[in-house]
């Protein structure tokens, strides 16, 4: 008689998990971060300078996703994913005010700067296709202005 309560126990505890993390992604709206819509990006009070900003740059019309997310239908949701855990941490266990770019991301901003900006940049492109340089070193602001 024991033996089959425990797998009764387990569906239960198994089921509040399942319907907490279903209610935190209603609840956060964590369905939006699937789109490419820059709103998505607003969830989160901290990034409003940086849609605000966004929207009076002159990348206005471009997404959030087309220069900070790889383009690669894989790599891009891998990296959605792994944003959305990286600042829920921050946002749940850290006192974070700022969100800084990590050396990952910054990778995907470069690679984006020259997909979109490949033929204006192509003299300055080496062998690897790659710039010896980093587009935001002097365009910091590109698609945010502050």
């Amino acid at each position: 008689m024991k033996t089959s309560i425990i797998p009764l126990l387990l569906t239960i505890v198994a089921g509040m998990f399942l319907g907490m993390g279903g209610y935190t992604f209603w609840y956060g709206r964590g369905y939006s971060y699937l789109s490419n819509n820059p709103e998505a990006c607003v969830n989160c009070h901290i990034m409003r300078d940086n849609f605000n900003g966004w929207s009076v740059s002159s990348h206005r019309n471009v997404t959030c996703n087309d220069c900070h997310i790889p383009h690669n239908l894989v790599e891009k949701y891998a990296a959605k994913m792994e944003h959305g855990i990286r600042h829920s941490i921050a946002f749940t266990f850290e006192n974070v005010q700022v969100i800084r770019i990590t050396p990952k991301s910054l990778r995907h901003v470069q690679q984006n700067c020259i997909r979109c900006h490949g033929e204006m940049v192509s003299l300055i492109l080496n062998k690897t296709q790659e710039l010896s340089v980093s587009c935001t070193r002097c365009h910091r602001g590109a698609g945010h202005v502050f």
